[in-house]
């Protein structure tokens, strides 16, 4: 029933109540109620509706001009209520409609259930239908307190909290025009009860954590679980009765409460453990004098089978190593007489107070002590044919350096004695080794651990070893850290698959020294002054004069290959385009070092130090000989590599 005659056309209303109309379409709907006027109207296109809202030839708001559209027709009250009721512009059509009862149609718990179970992540959604003019304004509330934004018949909420839990009901009222509760109804409550989750553990605790003396230590384990989870806190192994929360608190740290930290969190359905903290006391800092790394890779053996990592293991390294402050030589492909005076050389280094890291990626096994192969190593190799890690800390320990590491990536097999029984019936050297002071600092790390292979993982760039050892050697942690995350990184790697090479290390190390250690600012050391004078390696252009033809051109020698620098470039620059240049030996070697690049006129020297007399650099025109010269390349080379 309508407030006032049906047949009341609309410009009789009274005043208030067609400013009440005009000022509701405005702020909701006008453009409705236009649509659906143009279509009984019979009008095609929109020009019509826009012609309500044009500001430019009106001073009259959009509902105005419409409702005088109405009037023109002579709309009367009944035809009105009926376009607003098709319209559903119910809040309008109450202006003109006596009220109708508010009634709740459908209740939340329409299915007859008091209680949804929802599991964590799921979407939880309630539905309330009501009907009365003026329409229903729906508000959801949870344990009495509205949720914000939850204003439609339907609710509908991510379930992501415990705290969620709990009664929901809706509220329903009816507003007046003049913003009054006419009247309110609330709808049947329905209790949200949040599905059992198992424990998943969503923050692990640090798993190294250093602590002041008389700090305070704090652990945290943070988890994902329904209902609330229970926490154990475990100190090697024995379990620390107060500590109950997801928090570890341990106020005034000694040296008692060093160990391993981990938490058994549990509800009823689930379980789990945590990663354990390894918990240390914090030291000062430790400096170093100098960090100076001798990195050695053998792949291209003459009798063994060649490799294919080694030369980018050490690469790899060397970039890391560097990036960390140490100077790094490189060196690839060593014969053992190379290799020992590369060691000798590394030793007269390592004075006190300096950090010495010694790398070897190549063919290597394991009889009673670690033994490392050059690439002359013969076929059926023995003992005194290899390198032994003990002859290496026989050079070096009696320096005394601050910290020393010695990285062995090789095989630690055993010779097969089918293949090689002359070894087995050989008499090992015994190398002794010792430190001039009581605390050596020393770090002995294995790619594998006895009687295993060490795989070079083709598949990627570098071998299996250093590329998860790559993870861990910059980071700030303890230098036996580093070896021990890098052998869970490894174990990881190998879930699920047998386990053939299980890294190892061994330390004397009594102080906190991590690779990533300061050197003492001020200074440089002459350590570091000899270092760089026997390394440098600087781009060098020679002059050449072949007199029999009159040519005259340039040689220029650079490293071939950064990092390693026993690899050499050679070109002849300044040649015409018909004269060809060649290099050659003048003494006959046992393994040419000197090879043809493909471009012209460009040679690649590895090892030049061998080199017994000059090379003879030839020129050719037409395939005819026309000039040549000898050059001493010795001279022109870092002086490390002539000491080799």
């Amino acid at each position: 029933m309508y407030k006032f005659d049906e047949e009341l056309e609309l410009v009789y209303l009274p005043a208030v109540i067609y400013k009440q109309l005009v000022d509701e379409l405005n702020d909701y709907g006008w453009n409705v109620l236009a649509e659906q006027v143009s279509q009984q109207l019979g009008f095609i296109g929109c020009s019509w509706i826009k012609s309500l809202d044009d500001k430019m030839n009106s001073k009259s708001s959009p509902a105005e001009n419409l409702l005088d559209e109405l009037n023109i027709r002579m709309c009367t009250v009944r035809i009105l209520g009926k376009l607003l009721e098709n319209c559903k512009l119910l809040r309008a059509l109450s202006i003109i409609h006596e009220p109708q009862a508010l009634v709740i149609t459908r209740q939340p718990n329409s299915n007859e259930t008091d209680e949804v179970r929802v599991a964590f992540g799921k979407c939880f959604k309630l539905k309330c239908q009501a009907t009365g003019l003026p329409p229903p304004v729906f508000a959801w509330y949870h344990e009495n307190l509205p949720l914000e934004g939850q204003n439609k018949d339907e609710l509908s909420i991510i379930i992501n909290n415990t705290d969620q839990e709990g009664e929901y009901k809706c509220q329903v009222t009816q507003i007046s025009s003049d913003e009054l509760i006419i009247d309110q109804l609330t709808s049947n409550p329905v209790c949200l009860k949040i599905k059992s989750t198992p424990v998943v553990i969503t923050k692990q605790p640090l798993s190294l954590v250093e602590v002041h003396i008389n700090g305070t230590l704090r652990l945290s384990c943070l988890v994902y679980s329904h209902p609330a989870p229970n926490y154990r806190w475990f100190h090697d192994n024995t379990q620390l009765k107060m500590q109950k929360s997801h928090e570890l608190v341990i106020e005034k740290f000694e040296a008692q409460h060093e160990g391993k930290y981990y938490c058994h969190i549990f509800n009823d359905i689930s379980e789990v453990y945590s990663e354990k903290s390894n918990v240390v006391i914090q030291l000062p800092r430790e400096k170093a004098v100098a960090k100076i790394a001798l990195l050695i890779a053998n792949e291209n053996y003459y009798y063994q089978e060649k490799l294919k990592t080694p030369q980018k293991d050490v690469a790899k390294l060397g970039q890391l190593l560097e990036q960390i402050g140490f100077q790094v030589i490189c060196l690839l492909n060593l014969t053992t007489s190379q290799m020992k005076n590369a060691m000798k050389i590394f030793s007269s280094l390592l004075c006190d107070g300096v950090y010495g890291l010694f790398y070897f990626a190549g063919h290597g096994f394991k009889m009673q002590e670690s033994y490392m192969l050059a690439v002359d190593a013969p076929n059926n190799f023995l003992r005194t044919d290899a390198i032994c890690e003990s002859e290496l800390l026989a050079m070096i320990l009696p320096k005394d350096p601050a910290l020393l590491v010695v990285i062995l990536d090789t095989c630690q097999t055993v010779p097969p004695k089918e293949l090689n029984p002359e070894i087995h019936r050989e008499i090992p050297k015994v190398n002794e080794y010792r430190s001039n002071k009581n605390l050596r600092n020393l770090i002995q790390a294995y790619s594998t651990s006895s009687h295993r292979p060490s795989y070079e993982r083709l598949s990627t760039n570098c071998g299996l070893y250093i590329t998860h050892l790559s993870k861990f050697i910059t980071r700030d942690i303890p230098v036996q850290k580093v070896f021990e995350e890098t052998g869970k990184s490894i174990d990881i790697w190998f879930e699920g698959k047998e386990r053939n090479q299980i890294p190892m290390f061994a330390l004397t190390v009594t102080k906190p020294y991590r690779l990533i250690d300061a050197i003492y600012a001020g200074k440089t050391s002459d350590v570091i002054n000899y270092l760089e004078t026997i390394t440098t390696f600087p781009i060098k252009i020679i002059d050449l004069n072949f007199k029999q033809s009159g040519i005259n051109c340039q040689l220029v020698i650079t490293q071939l290959m950064k990092p390693y620098l026993n690899f050499v470039k050679l070109n002849l620059i300044g040649l015409n385009d018909d004269v060809t240049g060649n290099l050659y030996h003048s003494v006959k070697l046992e393994k040419n070092n000197l090879y043809r690049y493909s471009q012209k006129n460009e040679f690649h020297l590895h090892n030049p130090q061998i080199n017994k007399g000059p090379i003879v650099i030839s020129i050719e025109r037409c395939g005819s000989f026309i000039g040549a010269t000898l050059f001493q390349v010795s001279d022109h080379i870092p002086l490390l590599l002539r000491n080799l």
